[in-house]
């Protein structure tokens, strides 16, 4: 399938977005990069900020697809599924140097608390990230490899929480180490006493 104006635009500006924030990307970076005149751009997205929320929509249906490939693995056990999961974002991340970090969360960040607009569409995206944590939880509850005294909504929101927090280390450190670490605690809170 050809990929379309629009699209091109997204991948692109989401891309250069990841890699500098979005303080320090241009327009004129976005669509010379693109290869799109700037009328395209208009025609797509009224403003900056309408291209900002849609390019915070095509990161999260990636990272989404990959949530979901993980919670398909039903040949994994849930600590299964939670490793594969850390390896995958590990090897995302180390492609970049370990310099990226998740789209997301650095976009929380810097955005945040810029505009309502901004912090209600992220806070959508990082309850998504608590929603896939939660799954996992409960798969582990239901086989009894994760303790099921936890409430897992909120043992799921922590998770998050320190999976952001991992990424934030991992960029400072450039290494995949803070996302190991990650998932061995991980393991280590979950588990029955």
């Amino acid at each position: 399938m050809n990929e379309t104006t629009r699209e091109r635009i997204l991948r692109t500006g989401a891309a250069i977005i990841h890699r500098q924030g979005y303080a320090a990307t241009g327009l004129k970076e976005i669509l010379d990069a693109a290869g799109t005149p700037k009328g395209s751009f208009y025609h797509y997205f009224p403003s900056k900020e309408a291209f900002v929320l849609a390019v915070i929509e095509y990161d999260e249906a990636w990272i989404g697809e990959v949530v979901r490939s993980v919670l398909a693995r039903d040949d994994l056990s849930a600590v299964g599924r939670l490793q594969f999961f850390v390896e995958r974002f590990e090897s995302i991340q180390a492609e970049g140097g370990y310099r990226l970090g998740c789209p997301i969360g650095n976009l929380v960040q810097e955005l945040g608390g810029q505009t309502e607009a901004f912090g209600q569409r992220l806070a959508v995206s990082l309850a998504g990230l608590s929603g896939f944590f939660e799954k996992l939880v409960l798969a582990g509850q239901a086989t009894g490899e994760f303790d099921a005294s936890l409430d897992a909504a909120d043992v799921a929101g922590f998770l998050a929480g320190a999976w952001q927090g991992a990424l934030l280390r991992m960029k400072v450190e450039r290494s995949g180490e803070p996302l190991a670490a990650f998932a061995r605690q991980a393991v280590r809170v979950l588990r029955p006493a």
